[in-house]
């Protein structure tokens, strides 16, 4: 879980201080009662912040002694020589003290994670933040990332906004919208790579809404990949295995089509369930709605799903 701003009071401050939290919490009972559900918890924190007289230096020991699982850290906004350097020394300290590493506001992955593995995810990408709080998004945009800036490495994309609504509804406001429909929102969580998923919505807006229960079963690490089809700013479609478990994500762009899927992938064929969640014939209308389905396959089936304009598509495959 994600103790985000101002967990340590004004932020990007010469008085900004990371190894305290503010008055109105307590870190204590917070990792205390994080982890009596088992739950670990990550600290967000401004770059300034960070590096000011190396406060990390005090800092991160500090968080391994509290029982602190990482950090995300923010508003580099830079990819200069001495930034670049600054990464390095960051996750070095990091690990040194057990604590995983998200940057955000960062610049795209350069292959540190082979030396560094505790560099768990990075922005890098203009993603769902944007969505919500500009009109520079669209569908094309999201389907393309997975062709161009997901090839660099694991994306902090923040997936899961489930105020969903129809372009034409759309304006930056609070609570923050997306204009794409449910099924596409959950492609998100299979198509995009990243370790560490952040959900971007409130809690209440996710909690017993339809396509929640997908959010309770998709993994983020995997053990095997394989892309099916698609076109840059089109759609995509990507397979992803987690054990016996293969999961489907496909993500469409503004304009609604039908996709063909071979399940070709799928070995020792003694039939199969797929569990799916998919744009309804109301989605255009009804960004929100989301149909879910059951039913039985055959290794080589071609499926054909039909999706919305700004639609999506996901399914999980098991054995009978």
């Amino acid at each position: 879980m994600l103790v985000d701003w101002q967990w340590y009071g004004k932020y990007n401050t010469p008085e900004a201080d990371i190894t305290r939290w503010a008055q109105q919490i307590s870190m204590p009972e917070i990792i205390s009662y994080a982890g009596s559900k088992n739950v670990k918890i990550i600290l967000w924190l401004y770059s300034s912040d960070v590096n000011r007289n190396s406060a990390y230096k005090t800092a991160f020991p500090l968080y391994n002694k509290w029982g602190i699982a990482g950090v995300k850290i923010d508003f580099m906004d830079r990819d200069d020589q001495q930034m670049v350097n600054w990464y390095h020394d960051i996750i070095k300290c990091a690990a040194e003290n057990q604590l995983l590493v998200d940057f955000h506001g960062a610049y795209k992955p350069d292959g540190i994670i082979r030396t560094w593995p505790n560099m768990i995810t990075r922005e890098g990408v203009m993603g769902n933040e944007y969505y919500k709080f500009s009109d520079r998004m669209n569908p094309e945009h999201n389907v393309i990332l997975s062709f161009t800036r997901m090839l660099a490495g694991q994306m902090d994309y923040t997936p899961g906004g489930f105020l969903n609504v129809r372009r034409d509804q759309f304006k930056p406001q609070t609570p923050t919208l997306v204009w794409n429909t449910r099924a596409a929102e959950l492609s998100k969580f299979v198509v995009y790579e990243s370790p560490l998923t952040v959900v971007c919505d409130h809690p209440d807006n996710i909690l017993n809404q339809p396509g929640a229960d997908f959010l309770k079963i998709v993994p983020t690490v995997w053990d095997d990949i394989r892309f099916l089809g698609g076109y840059p700013g089109e759609f995509v479609s990507i397979a992803k295995r987690r054990g016996d478990l293969w999961f489907i994500g496909v993500m469409n762009n503004s304009k609604s089509k039908t996709v063909e899927i071979k399940l070709d992938f799928l070995i020792n064929d003694t039939g199969f369930i797929i569990d799916s969640w998919s744009d309804t014939s109301n989605s255009g209308k009804e960004p929100k709605e989301i149909k879910k389905d059951r039913k039985n396959i055959s290794s080589g089936e071609i499926i054909k799903i039909k999706m919305s304009e700004n639609g999506g598509y996901v399914a999980v495959i098991s054995g009978k």
